[in-house]
């Protein structure tokens, strides 16, 4: 073809060659679309992503956050959960960018579709922004979508699949370490650092407070690696100190409504003991159920993991550590391979917690900040730190992921050579493959909760009791394709409740659906007349376990797929029966 005939053929160049990096967004989600996407579609209407009870409360938040703004209600403080005294919601992970973002589709398809939708997406844009700091580095495109690969569907993203967006939505990440590179290496000016800083930040905090202070800990890191690696850049990096700070100033003014009420209503225990849920060694290098590869075999190993299956997400596999150990070998002279290889180790320390952890027994201490219920502060003694009690130390997997990403990326675009340049990275990538036959969940919507006709059968604003509440329950659920027509005297929005429903131990039993007790009649009519209860509605699918505790109390009325429980003696004549 002569030369000039490709400019005659303008059909030749598609829009994939002139806009790459849209083509590769575009990659992305159709890879994720591939892996998370088509299950649900299986049974359309009747399955979201994620196991069991979790993917819940990002549900009834995808619903909550254009409820309560569209009514003018305060989002922060919720009553309709845990009624009649509420929660606050600054500590429960509710991402309101991404419920509003989704607002739309949640109006026209329910919060279960957009969620869906939602949880597709997020793999792949953080994929693409992991994508976008590659390319900068390696100025390549293959190395630069491989390395943002391994960042978006790592074993971390895979294990908080589950139903935790607040913890795929990393997008931020890349897009801060992009920002600072770019002021260090002078292509960016202090203003624009501190605007675009300051956006990144202030949205990382909304999507989730514990990511918004682990980010901030590995700038921290990350700063002082390369004063100490990168002499020629100390300059630029002291400039950066003030323009970083003024960002941060920028970031707490646009989360200032969400800083307000997680400081009035200070979290100082996690809901989940920091120790446990630390990375075991032999994780690295093998993998979970979650993995395609790691089907069936390895469950007998990592069972002794720390943690849960979804808090497994460290592994990277011997192909990936192979390439690891070739680019120290190329590289640790250069004080940038030094840079990304510290970086690398800081992160995979951090994860590790307070105890080495191999095979699921701790060898011997670790000092670290990160795991301890309290830590030692000099000259204060052991005092319990709020942000360090409420971050899980495996959770820096997040950063194993990025800074492991940004090493192949490097290797495959300056140093590899031969067959390694695509067999390495190939085997890495088909190690991570998820295991696709995991990670739904069916769930089913009676029509006493969507069919108008239903409307009068209680009056609005009542507050009800479901059952089961919490786990494996979906009153959640209930209440939020309802439109919040009610209030639930429960929740599960966290896995401890409100400290009002903390006293006495009787109420915590209750109000996060533990099993029935001996007693389960008497404890649930002081709990009815404490919490002002004027419904009980029991899922008739486990009307087995639950029913006979409650028809000691009232008689069921066996109501659009449900069966409702008059406690006031409100129950409308016109209430239509089964």
């Amino acid at each position: 073809m002569p030369p000039d005939a490709r400019s005659r053929l303008p059909w030749l160049r598609s829009s994939a060659v002139r806009h790459p990096t849209l083509a590769v967004l575009l990659g992305y989600c159709l890879v994720s679309f591939l892996w998370f996407g088509l299950h649900p579609l299986i049974q359309p209407g009747r399955q979201y992503i994620g196991d069991s009870d979790d993917p819940q409360i990002p549900i009834w938040s995808f619903a909550w956050w254009p409820h309560a703004l569209a009514h003018g209600l305060n989002p922060f403080v919720t009553h309709v959960v845990w009624a009649p005294h509420g929660v606050n919601l600054a500590w429960v992970n509710t991402v309101p960018p991404l419920a509003l973002l989704f607002a739309p589709l949640t109006w026209a398809f329910g919060p279960v579709s957009s969620y869906n939708v939602a949880v597709v997406l997020l793999p792949a844009i953080s994929a693409w922004t992991a994508f976008l700091l590659c390319r900068h580095l390696t100025g390549r495109l293959w190395p630069a979508i491989v390395g943002g690969y391994l960042f978006g569907f790592s074993s971390y993203m895979l294990g908080h699949i589950s139903g935790q967006p607040q913890l795929t939505g990393v997008f931020c990440i890349p897009l801060v370490a992009l920002v600072v590179l770019r002021y260090v290496e002078g292509d960016l000016g202090s203003r624009r650092l501190v605007l675009w800083l300051g956006l990144l930040l202030g949205l990382q905090l909304y999507l989730s407070l514990e990511v918004a202070f682990t980010l901030t800990v590995a700038l921290i890191g990350a700063y002082v690696l390369a004063f100490v690696l990168v002499p020629e850049r100390r300059r630029r990096l002291a400039g950066s100190i003030r323009p970083i700070a003024a960002a941060y100033t920028l970031a707490a003014i646009i989360a200032s409504p969400l800083l307000y009420f997680a400081v009035t209503n200070l979290r100082r225990a996690g809901f989940q003991p920091p120790g446990d849920y630390v990375a075991d060694l032999l994780n690295f290098v093998i993998p979970t159920p979650d993995e395609a590869v790691g089907a069936g075999w390895s469950h007998a190993i990592a069972k002794h993991f720390p943690g849960n299956d979804s808090e497994r997400g460290v592994f990277l596999g011997l192909p990936l550590l192979v390439v690891i150990a070739w680019y120290a070998r190329d590289s640790w002279r250069t004080r940038g391979g030094r840079f990304v290889l510290a970086g690398l180790a800081l992160a995979a320390y951090a994860s590790l917690g307070p105890k080495l952890t191999v095979d699921g027994h701790h060898l011997f201490t670790l000092p670290t900040v990160f795991g301890h219920d309290r830590v030692n502060v000099p000259g204060v003694g052991k005092k319990s730190l709020s942000l360090f009690n409420n971050t899980l130390p495996v959770r820096f997997a997040l950063y194993v992921a990025l800074a492991a990403g940004v090493v192949v990326a490097l290797w495959m675009a300056h140093r590899a050579r031969g067959a390694a340049l695509w067999l390495l990275p190939a085997l890495t990538l088909l190690l991570l493959v998820p295991n696709v036959s995991l990670g739904t969940t069916t769930y089913a919507i009676p029509p006493f909760f969507t069919d108008a006709s239903y409307r009068s059968c209680i009056q609005s604003g009542a507050i009800v009791f479901p059952e089961p509440v919490g786990g494996g329950g979906q009153a959640m659920l209930w209440q939020a394709v309802s439109g919040f027509r009610y209030r639930l005297a429960g929740g599960r929005l966290q896995t401890s409740p409100p400290s009002a429903f903390l006293h006495p131990d009787t109420i915590a039993q209750i109000s996060v659906g533990y099993p029935p007790v001996p007693d389960q009649t008497r404890l649930l009519r002081a709990y009815f007349q404490t919490e002002h209860v004027d419904y009980a509605i029991l899922d008739k699918r486990q009307a087995a376990i639950w029913a006979p505790a409650i028809d000691r109390i009232a008689k069921p009325r066996d109501v659009g797929g449900v069966l409702l429980y008059d406690l006031g003696g409100r129950l409308s004549p016109s209430c239509p029966q089964h």
